[in-house]
């Protein structure tokens, strides 16, 4: 992976195929050594990315910004970027690794909005509780299976059964089973 310490990423979810992208863009032809990193939250102008070692804050730079808006795209939480410090050693996302998966909702406007990006597993968790919906789950399942040519695997998580009772929470399950198939 030339010089990636793979080790130290793979905890946070690195694979070797996301390694060969980030390698790419983390060891310049200009000798420039970029750190990798994985983008753990978004904020309005700044991101908190994880090393492998320790979360930090970095900013992602103007340009970066400039060519995902143009392509209509946008840093999301599970992001491989690359970072540079500047000459006062703050630290700057300069470049995002392709992703492998992303999940995408439409905006009220029509315009695409990366909810997360790399995950290999969704997980759809809906209580059985007054505000349990089988359309719901129905809408996010559509929602996963939609993303990266249906990548994800999805897990339906059904909780509060203790709220329901055994009897009820058993007829919920067994009819979201028989809408849903396997």
């Amino acid at each position: 992976m030339q010089g990636l310490d793979f080790d130290r990423l793979q905890p946070i979810g690195m694979t070797p195929a996301q390694a060969q992208s980030l390698a790419a863009l983390c060891f310049t032809p200009t000798g420039i050594d970029r750190t990798p990193a994985r983008v753990i939250e978004v904020h309005r102008e700044t991101l908190v990315l994880h090393d492998g070692a320790a979360p930090f804050t970095a900013r992602p730079h103007p340009r970066l910004l400039l060519d995902l808006a143009s392509a209509r795209d946008a840093l999301a939480v599970g992001d491989w970027v690359a970072c540079e410090r500047d000459v006062q050693g703050t630290p700057w996302v300069v470049a995002r690794a392709a992703p492998l998966t992303q999940i995408v909702r439409r905006d009220a406007d029509g315009l695409r909005h990366v909810v997360v990006s790399n995950v290999d597993v969704a997980f759809l968790v809906m209580g059985l509780d007054a505000d349990f919906n089988p359309r719901r789950i129905e809408r996010y399942l559509a929602l996963v299976q939609g993303a990266s040519g249906g990548a994800l695997a999805p897990v339906v998580e059904l909780t509060k059964s203790d709220w329901a009772g055994d009897a009820v929470a058993d007829d919920e399950a067994d009819a979201l089973r028989a809408r849903l198939g396997p």
